[in-house]
Order: C-alpha cells, then sequence, then structure tokens
C-alpha cells in the first residue's frame, strides 16, 4: 500500500475506531444496575420520645382525681368538704363560695361530675411553681334542688374544661377553671 493509501486507512481507522462522537464519550463506562435490583436498605429513625410523658401522664392522673373529688365535695352539700387536695387559689375559692352559698339557701345537690377525656395543651416545668393547662371534657349529671323542693337537672350536660394547674407538694392542684362550650379544645 502507498503512503496515500496508508494515509487514507490510518484517517479511515480513526474516525471508525479512535474517533468516539460526543454522545459516546458521555456514555458511563459502568453498567446500569437492572431495574429489578433493590435499592440498598435503610433503616428508620427511632421515634422521638416525648421526655415529659410521665409528667403528663402525672398531670392527667391528678386532673381526673380533681374532676371526681370535686364530684364528691359538690354533692356533700357542706362547704367544709375539704377540696384543697386537688384544688388552689381562684379555683379553690370560687368552689367554697358557690357550695357555702348553697348551702346557705339550703339548695342539695345530687348525681355526679364524669370525666370524659383531656390533654396537656401547655406545661412548662421551669416555672415556680411548675405549671400546666389542661383541656378537658366533662359531663356533668348534677341535680339541684331547692328548699322548695324544686328539682333542676344537668342531665348528661357536656363541658370543655380549660383549666390551669400548679404543682404544689407533687400535686398538681387546678389553680384556674373555666367550662366552656363542648366545642371548644377540650371536647372535641
Amino acid at each position: 500500500m502507498g503512503t496515500a493509501g496508508l494515509a487514507a486507512c490510518l484517517v479511515a481507522g480513526l474516525a471508525a475506531c479512535g474517533g468516539q462522537s460526543d454522545k459516546a464519550a458521555q456514555t458511563p463506562e459502568t453498567p446500569l444496575l437492572p431495574a429489578t435490583t433493590p435499592p440498598p436498605s435503610v433503616t428508620p429513625s427511632p421515634k422521638p420520645v416525648d421526655p415529659t410523658a410521665a409528667v403528663k401522664a402525672k398531670i392527667m392522673a391528678d386532673y381526673k382525681a380533681y374532676i371526681a373529688d370535686r364530684s364528691r365535695g359538690t354533692v356533700t352539700n357542706h362547704p367544709s368538704y375539704p377540696y384543697e387536695r386537688h384544688m388552689t387559689g381562684n379555683a379553690l375559692s370560687a368552689i367554697k363560695s358557690a357550695v357555702g352559698g348553697m348551702y346557705l339557701i339550703g339548695t342539695k345537690y345530687g348525681g355526679n361530675m364524669v370525666f370524659v377525656k383531656g390533654r396537656v395543651a401547655a406545661l412548662n416545668l421551669k416555672a415556680k411553681p411548675a405549671t400546666a393547662t389542661v383541656y378537658g371534657c366533662v359531663i356533668s349529671n348534677l341535680t339541684a334542688t331547692s328548699k322548695k323542693g324544686k328539682v333542676r337537672r344537668d342531665g348528661g350536660i357536656r363541658a370543655s374544661t380549660h383549666d390551669q394547674l400548679v404543682l404544689v407538694g407533687g400535686t398538681w392542684k387546678v389553680t384556674e377553671n373555666q367550662s366552656n362550650d363542648p366545642r371548644e379544645p377540650g371536647c372535641v
């Protein structure tokens, strides 16, 4: 082969063999994984644990005890009932005043109040004393009988409560209480 032929063959060979197009230069040299290969296993991260869960459980236990004690105290019809076990502050003053007033006019209560559900809506353990807010749902089945015998029944009234609690001597006590429309956060 002459020089011209060799040169032509060489140019043709380079174009066919060694001279890759831009598209060919961009393809990876490692083969792609087959579509059926599962992705690498990912371990789900553990669910975070609420560090205040035990405190919230204690708050709710004390709150349920408050509802039961308030119910018992109301139907004793006596203002000397020891509401102090689960109440303090304005809540204690208000219940003693209400029960004392009913006692003076001769109204007698019967029935009960029942805790339905609740949740700790706010918690401040750094406050002195520690504070919490509880949204609750309570059903009142109380009856009030006047001195003349007239009976008024609550008949299963649902009340949504929004109560403030403080930690006193290891017990969460209600210090402010408010009953609301049942469509408020406690009963929904």
